[in-house]
């Protein structure tokens, strides 16, 4: 019985020992307080009970395998905590091949998996870029190959994701665009104002950019010694937000006037929605498709979210004051389409259900309302939430399915106005108004 009360109490101190480590100091609390175990005290034993429930699975299974392969439910659960993608094709819904995976799909499913256990990312800064103007803007290919920042000094450059991995940022940060590897593989100077968005087409090796000079411009960045761009389109406003159309024919486009635009991209022409009802009332800041290009959202300093079809064109939800009337700021469809992720100048992240236009989960993220743009994104996986802080110049990481606070990556100096993540892996690039853009990645 002595030993079996020993035992129990390394299992509270283990479980101690884990929930302060991921992050979860109120639970710790409350396990202290009932067990009488001073979490201030558990040292030493840091990850061991999540290295001993992942030795257990496995002993577990390859017990199971030796008896006619027969499956069980705790392989499941490991297989949700191990990430897996193919790299060829960033779209995938399934695991690759392996005997522990299943044909899950990647992503949040609010219906089904909320117990889901998720391993606490651990991100470091690899590589910093530094433009001569504020960092606006950022975004990954497809493949998660390459990622693009844009500045309010007029430039875009172009980064190899593979090099800024194998870079190690040094301790002083400077000098980084000079690093042996040369992840700065392309810098473009094409506009005359401030790059406000950018977007890789899904096939071709060709980026878009959109300005404050009213035009979006067409590059192709797999081309040497090439500055500037092979292509534009003018437009009568400054030009805030787009995003390609899968198919990478169609362009879709927010401007500071509240009609969106449709642009072809071969021949430039535009197409506005006939029903002058639909529109926003303000300027749009954000807008993006859905994987499969049935819908897009957008969202406008009107306060507002709209949903709209992707074929008609035509406004089909509304959601008016998303965010305490305040301005909302951006706006994300998750994998399976069946939730709109969106931030907001009240400083709230909001998750929304597609068909109903529901709201299902709000994380706030200050007590006061931001002055600056809110930006929220998903991590690739849709495990993470990351949102800017401009309390803290920082960038928070919030468990999707709990709604906790995981971690903050501090290194900017200040606002962080751009947040990007990869599209096939834990990778971010962060923006700032310190000029500064800040690749990180998880290297748990």
């Amino acid at each position: 019985m002595q030993r079996e009360e020993k035992t129990k109490r390394l299992l509270y101190q283990l479980m101690l020992a884990q929930l302060l480590d991921d992050g979860y100091a109120s639970g710790a609390g409350l396990i202290s307080e009932l067990t009488l175990i001073p979490a201030n005290k558990i040292e030493g034993i840091k990850d061991r009970l999540w290295d001993i429930v992942k030795l257990g699975l496995k002993t577990e299974e390859e017990m199971v395998n030796s008896n006619n392969n027969k499956q069980i439910v705790s392989s499941d659960l490991l297989d949700s905590n191990v990430n897996h993608h193919d790299s060829s094709n960033p779209q995938s819904s399934n695991h690759s091949n392996s005997s522990m995976e299943s044909s899950k799909t990647i992503g949040i499913d609010f219906d089904g998996d909320l117990n889901q256990m998720v391993p606490r990312p651990v991100f470091n800064t690899k590589f910093i870029t530094t433009h001569k103007g504020a960092c606006r803007v950022a975004k990954f290919s497809p493949d998660g190959k390459y990622v693009a920042t844009g500045s309010a000094d007029f430039s875009i450059k172009v980064l190899d994701a593979e090099k800024m991995k194998s870079y190690n940022q040094n301790k002083a940060e400077h000098g980084e665009d000079f690093a042996p590897s040369k992840p700065v593989i392309r810098t473009f100077y094409d506009h005359a104002q401030a790059v406000n968005d950018l977007d890789f087409h899904p096939s071709a090796n060709v980026l878009v950019s959109c300005s404050r000079d009213n035009t979006i411009k067409f590059y192709d960045y797999v081309q040497n010694a090439v500055k500037r761009g092979f292509g534009h389109i003018q437009d009568s406003h400054n030009v805030r937000t787009l995003n390609f159309h899968p198919s990478g024919d169609y362009l879709i486009v927010g401007t500071e006037q509240p009609t969106i635009r449709l642009y072809d991209v071969e021949t430039s022409q535009g197409f506005t929605n006939d029903r002058p009802q639909d529109n926003h009332l303000g300027p749009i800041n954000q807008i993006r498709y859905c994987a499969d290009a049935t819908m897009y959202a957008s969202c406008s300093k009107d306060g507002s979210i709209k949903l709209w079809d992707g074929v008609s064109n035509k406004s089909i939800l509304t959601i008016p004051n998303a965010h305490m009337s305040r301005e909302v700021t951006s706006v994300q469809f998750s994998k399976n389409q069946k939730y709109i992720l969106s931030g907001g100048k009240d400083a709230t992240i909001r998750i929304w259900d597609v068909k109903m236009g529901r709201q299902l989960r709000s994380i706030v993220t200050s007590k006061e309302p931001w002055k600056n743009r809110l930006q929220v994104t998903f991590n690739w996986n849709e495990d993470f939430i990351f949102s800017s802080d401009e309390s803290t110049n920082s960038v928070s990481i919030w468990n999707t399915r709990t709604g906790e606070i995981v971690h903050k990556l501090i290194g900017h100096t200040s606002i962080v106005s751009w947040i990007a993540s990869s599209p096939t892996e834990n990778a971010l690039m962060t923006c700032s108004i310190d000029q500064r853009a800040r690749f990180w990645f998880d290297e748990k």
